[in-house]
């Protein structure tokens, strides 16, 4: 069975149509990337799945059971986080004060989430600033703490949404292996990107969204080669 399985998914907004039967399913442990041009679709569908959205008509299943109508803490207690294109910490936090926060989700008390908080940071490379305010970091550590903010509620599903927008390609080369290691420790992973060399480096399959609808769903390789792909997103094939 697959982990998580979005079917015939739509969103209108008046006479505007977002999403259009839109349908894919992510096995337990891969890492799928989610792609297409701007106003594709693809915070859309994120939105839908986490709750912050309610679907027109379709379906969303998380190991068979229907998500659909959950609020936003509901669907992070049921095991899907996400983290969003603008970062957006608690600024007067300090950073281990924005991880703790979302630790709560699932540990009973104040010690046990500065705890978790605190190993995650120094997994994400932010061991050293865990007392600094978070609005103090740089664009690629807000990132990293968004990520680390996302695996305290100990998700099964973790949506990423453009994690590499932004970054220089050193900090592209980090997050591409962060990404790769939050699939070793067992999260599957969701991921909305821009950055093709990464997306055909780290994902397994590649579904590609235009206009609210399916165009392609494959093996990076094979999708950067589909006519409709390059015609609608690339431009050009991606060696």
């Amino acid at each position: 069975m697959a982990l998580l399985t979005v079917s015939d998914l739509t969103r209108d907004f008046g006479g505007l149509r977002a999403v259009d039967r839109f349908s894919f399913a992510v096995e337990p442990g891969e890492i799928l990337g989610l792609i297409g041009p701007n106003g594709a679709g693809k915070t859309t569908v994120f939105n839908l799945i986490t709750g912050f959205l309610r679907p027109t008509s379709g379906q969303i299943f998380l190991e068979g059971r229907s998500i659909v109508g959950l609020r936003p803490h509901a669907v992070i207690r049921r095991g899907i986080a996400r983290t969003f294109q603008l970062v957006k910490p608690f600024p007067r936090l300090s950073v281990r004060e924005n991880v703790t926060l979302a630790a709560f989700t699932h540990e009973p008390t104040r010690r046990r989430a500065e705890e978790l908080a605190g190993q995650l940071l120094e997994r994400m490379g932010l061991g050293d600033r865990l007392d600094a305010p978070a609005a103090d970091l740089t664009l690629g550590a807000q990132k990293r703490l968004e990520v680390a903010r996302a695996l305290a509620t100990r998700p099964r599903v973790l949506l990423l949404d453009e994690p590499m927008g932004g970054l220089n390609p050193r900090e592209v080369d980090e997050a591409s292996v962060l990404v790769k290691q939050i699939r070793a420790d067992g999260v599957t992973v969701v991921l909305v990107e821009h950055v093709m060399k990464a997306i055909m480096r780290i994902s397994d399959r590649v579904v590609v969204i235009h206009h609210g609808e399916k165009i392609a769903d494959g093996p990076p390789d094979r999708v950067v080669q589909d006519p409709n792909v390059i015609a609608a997103y690339l431009g050009t094939r991606v060696a």
